[in-house]
């Protein structure tokens, strides 16, 4: 066993019926059959930009992670195993609208990744949190204590080999606790941040999944607050994982910038403003930085997905003790950006020393016949010259982006996990830097739109 090292995948978003034919034979067989079914398909190429992950590229990138790391210290998920718009999926596919027929086949899905990261991994604990696309309603759907908690909570617990408390709190809120598996003295936070997400909509599946109230927000918040509390009582350390993480949504940001760019009367700052969009709900982004600042000597490092890009964020008033959060890149290629994984290297206090993201280098190639070629894309510490990631090091490299063309240049690829299928325009570039160190609409607006001439509005482009 590396006991040092981690590898974290995030952003599966595997869809069992890329092939329609298989459908059937998939629904009526168990997961231990899958394979041999969809080994079948008689699609043979990947999933190409645009598409979320078919078996072909899943087979590919787990049989890499085994070739990469090939006895991690743990394994880390942070959310989203499903494909987008899996309810849709299903019923199109299949005709079938039987709602226990798809949560039958969601839980059969969950079980077959399981399996396929066992079959290269053996007992090798893996940690997962909810991703907004693990919902059997659907896209944001969580309910708290609802049916997919409970109908999840063995499998949880059971790949992460943890005791009973985890299920509790799995089906209460989708969140957990427990010791790290390597390192005396640090614990692995896991929190459900769909909770917190600005399009949260909670449905019950036992009602149909129609749209129910919910204090989930606020419970989880609580959690996490008496969590930690408890740590820092206890002299712990901890690491927090997410799915969703806090701040702006650099993103979608420049897009309805873009949108609202023509539209008549409006001055720079109107459009500027207008067009933000927070991950979450604006109400909780100010209360976990607080919890953040509190537990300032406790949390660690987080680690969240979710953007399906290569980033980080920044938080926290002080410079020596600012906190960060490590976006990981996507399997899926949906926003044409190429397959990646990561594994991190940490220290014996818990501290992280480096990290390296393994990429698909041809996907627009590859096939069942053609096999997937994957490489080391960069090492952090070659590519940056430091020695650790913490808030320190990773805030002077956001100063870097922001003064350093080179630097900026070297970002934006590694962002887009050294895609040629992505162009980001410059202005675009200067949203998602912006969504690094402004997690706030506020200090993002004023981050995002001091950087935009106000002529621009008037050309209608820069």
């Amino acid at each position: 066993m590396s006991s040092n090292k981690l590898l974290i995948v995030s952003d599966i978003h595997f869809n069992p019926l890329a092939v329609s034919t298989l459908g059937a034979d998939l629904a009526k067989a168990d997961p231990t059959r899958w394979e041999a079914i969809l080994e079948r398909s008689s699609l043979t190429r990947f999933s190409q930009y645009g598409q979320d992950t078919n078996w072909w590229l899943l087979r590919s990138a787990f049989d890499q992670m085994q070739v990469a790391l090939p006895h991690p210290a743990f394994i880390m998920v942070p959310g989203d195993l499903l494909v987008h718009n899996f309810p849709g999926v299903y019923a199109t596919v299949t005709h079938d609208n039987d709602r226990e027929h798809y949560r039958a086949f969601v839980l059969k899905t969950l079980d077959f990744l399981a399996l396929e990261f066992h079959k290269r991994f053996g007992d090798t604990k893996i940690l997962v949190t909810p991703g907004n696309n693990d919902e059997e309603c659907g896209d944001n759907s969580f309910e708290a204590n609802g049916r997919f908690l409970h109908d999840t909570a063995d499998l949880a617990r059971s790949t992460a080999q943890a005791d009973g408390a985890f299920s509790n709190d799995w089906k209460a809120l989708g969140s957990y606790s427990m010791r790290h598996p390597t390192i005396r003295g640090v614990r692995i936070v896991s929190l459900n941040t769909v909770a917190f997400s600005n399009r949260y909509q909670p449905a019950s599946f036992s009602q149909g999944c129609a749209r129910v109230a919910s204090n989930a927000g606020a419970d989880v918040l609580t959690w996490l607050e008496s969590t930690l509390a408890t740590a820092q009582q206890d002299n712990e350390k901890v690491w927090l994982m997410f799915h969703v993480p806090p701040g702006i949504d650099g993103s979608a940001t420049t897009h309805q910038y873009e949108s609202l760019l023509g539209a008549p009367a409006m001055t720079n700052e109107d459009v500027c403003s207008r067009a933000v969009v927070p991950m979450w709900d604006p109400d909780w982004t100010p209360q976990f930085a607080a919890l953040m600042e509190t537990y300032g000597d406790t949390v660690i490092a987080s680690f969240a997905g979710h953007t399906h890009a290569d980033d980080f964020r920044l938080g926290g008033a002080s410079p020596s003790k600012k906190a960060f959060v490590l976006l990981n890149p996507a399997i899926s290629p949906i926003d044409k950006r190429n397959p990646a994984f990561r594994v991190v290297t940490f220290e014996g206090d818990g501290t992280l020393s480096d990290q390296s993201t393994y990429y698909l280098t041809n996907l627009e190639r590859a096939s069942s016949k053609t096999p997937g070629r994957w490489k080391r894309e960069y090492q952090f510490s070659q590519e940056w010259k430091v020695r650790e990631i913490d808030g320190v090091t990773l805030g002077a490299i956001y100063g870097r982006i922001g003064a350093e063309r080179k630097a900026r240049d070297k970002w934006l690829d590694l962002y887009n996990v050294s895609s040629s299928a992505v162009h980001v325009p410059p202005r675009d570039g200067q949203g998602l830097d912006c969504a690094i160190g402004s997690l706030d609409p506020k200090t993002y607006t004023a981050c995002f739109c001091t950087a935009r001439p106000s002529h621009s509005i008037a050309a209608g482009r820069p």
